[in-house]
C-alpha cells in the first residue's frame, strides 16, 4: 500500500460554514488522505452538508445530547477506500470505520474522551475498538489528558 497521510485534531466546533472551508483548505494543503476530527459540535439531525470537492466520504458521530462533542472522519476523494462497516457512539465520543483499499483492510477511529474520568472511559472504549478493528489500524483523537513529564521514564 502506498504512503498515506493522516491528520487528527480538535476543531472546537464546525457549525460556521467559513470554518468548514478553512479546515478543508488546511487538510488539502497538507495532502491528507484521512482526517480524524474531534469536537465538531454537530447535533444529531443537524449535520451540515460538507463540501465534496476534496473529501468525498464524510462520516459523523454527532452528539444526541446537545451541541458539544462530535467526531468525524473524512476520506480524500483520491483515496479509493471502500467502507464496509461503521460503529459510532450516540453521545458523539467515538466513530470507527472499517474498509479496504484494494485488498488491504484498514480500520480508522476518531475518539473524543470526556474531561472527567478519561481513564475509565478509555478502558471501556479501547476494547470495543480492538474487537471492531481489522488490518491496518489508525486511531486518533483527543484523550483530554496531559502528558505527565514527571512520570516519563
Amino acid at each position: 500500500m502506498a504512503d498515506i497521510r493522516v491528520c487528527t485534531f480538535n476543531v472546537k466546533g464546525m457549525n460556521v460554514p467559513a470554518k468548514h472551508s478553512q479546515i478543508c483548505m488546511s487538510l488539502k494543503k497538507q495532502k491528507v488522505n484521512f482526517a480524524l476530527l474531534q469536537e465538531t459540535h454537530f447535533r444529531s439531525g443537524h449535520v451540515p452538508i460538507m463540501s465534496k470537492l476534496t473529501f468525498n466520504q464524510w462520516f459523523h458521530a454527532p452528539s444526541c445530547s446537545g451541541s458539544s462533542r462530535g467526531v468525524l472522519i473524512a476520506i480524500h476523494k483520491n483515496t479509493p477506500m471502500v467502507v464496509s462497516s461503521t460503529l459510532l457512539d450516540d453521545d458523539g465520543r467515538y466513530l470507527f470505520i472499517k474498509g479496504s483499499i484494494g485488498t488491504h483492510v484498514i480500520t480508522l477511529g476518531s475518539i473524543y474522551a470526556p474531561n472527567i474520568g478519561q481513564a475509565d472511559w478509555l478502558c471501556r472504549i479501547l476494547p470495543v475498538f480492538r474487537d471492531f478493528a481489522e488490518g491496518t489500524i489508525i486511531l486518533g483523537g483527543d484523550a483530554n489528558v496531559a502528558l505527565d513529564l514527571l512520570n516519563v521514564t
